[in-house]
């Protein structure tokens, strides 16, 4: 029995897994290690934010909370199982991708399951699905690709992910029921939620201690990131309704017409260029300037001001961005 469990964990656990993927290597010219690190970075931080902030200003704001209810969520629940779990990446760490915090679960892996099977879930285009189902299966081989994660750890990570998943659609349809028709952002579900949220997102800093390992600091500092933004975007919903108006809670595009020179085509671009000039201003002052300017100083390792920072980040984007496109020529480039 003994022997059993040494040659399943030398399986789930071990490098023999990750090692026999590069023997495709020479045949298919380091194409699997583009592709690999494609998703790398399609499951980073900066592209789920980038991600959630396009959907919310040009696509649909409601989609754009549910992305971010899944995502931080999911965020949270991974950093903190890595946190207690202690479960060691591949040794040694590769440079190049900069992965530090323990490895069981896979965050990458975790989070692709939840946020692009929720986008494939609430965006009914074929294509789109099609997509979003081949990130979701290609992540789990990209990460072993790499070595930065084993065997086990991304198949707990898309088990759990699965299960993040299910909890969060039946959620998200216990709290609004989609034949309603209500501005999103003013309903006392959301209230009651954005309050619980903000207080729930608090609890991960008491976990902060002076004697943390690096993999417990870098863990860590995974939760209070996602707490934080998690805890500005529900923020941002007890505070936008109070400051705006009732035509500018549901916002998208203007329909776009493929003729150059007409009007809708160049109410479009206008339209696109405008929001994402503020969306850019919006990040740079409220996430990139204070990134620089925290990292010059003694505060550059504090979790708690990680948390704060995100904080700010979370409610400038859902708060401040349209509260400032409603003031630019009476809010033209926010109506539909």
């Amino acid at each position: 029995m003994k022997e059993l469990l040494l040659a399943n964990a030398s399986l789930w656990f071990s490098s023999g897994p990750l090692e026999s993927l590069h023997l495709l290597d020479p045949s298919l010219g380091g194409i699997l290690f583009v592709i690999s690190t494609i998703c790398h970075y399609l499951g980073g931080s900066s592209f789920f934010l980038g991600l959630i902030s396009f959907v919310y200003i040009y696509y649909r704001p409601k989609l754009a909370f549910e992305l971010s209810f899944g995502l931080l969520t999911s965020g949270i629940t991974i950093s903190l199982c890595k946190f207690y779990f202690e479960s060691p990446r591949p040794f040694p760490y590769p440079e190049a991708f900069d992965e530090k915090a323990f490895g069981l679960p896979s965050g990458h892996v975790y989070s692709a399951v939840v946020v692009w099977g929720l986008l494939a879930y609430r965006i009914p285009k074929l294509w789109f699905r099609i997509v979003s189902i081949l990130i979701i299966l290609f992540m789990p081989f990209s990460r072993m690709y790499l070595k930065v994660h084993y065997l086990g750890d991304i198949s707990v990570g898309f088990g759990l992910g699965i299960l993040h998943l299910i909890i969060v659609l039946f959620l998200l349809k216990q709290f609004y029921e989609r034949k309603i028709d209500h501005p999103f952002i003013s309903t006392n579900q959301y209230r009651t939620l954005g309050l619980l949220g903000i207080v729930l997102t608090l609890f991960p800093i008491v976990l902060d201690s002076p004697f943390l390992s690096e993999e417990h600091y870098h863990s860590l500092s995974g939760v209070l990131t996602a707490s934080g933004a998690l805890g500005g975007f529900w923020l941002g919903i007890l505070f936008y309704p109070r400051f705006s108006k009732t035509e500018f809670y549901n916002w998208k595009m203007p329909n776009f017409n493929f003729k150059f020179g007409s009007e809708p085509f160049s109410i479009f671009w206008k339209t696109f260029f405008v929001r994402l000039m503020v969306l850019g201003i919006v990040i740079g002052l409220f996430y990139v300037v204070p990134g620089i300017l925290i990292k010059k100083s003694v505060w550059k390792d504090d979790l708690f001001l990680r948390y704060i920072r995100y904080l700010v980040v979370g409610f400038a984007l859902v708060c401040i961005v349209p509260l400032v496109l409603q003031k630019i020529q009476k809010g033209k480039f926010l109506q539909n």
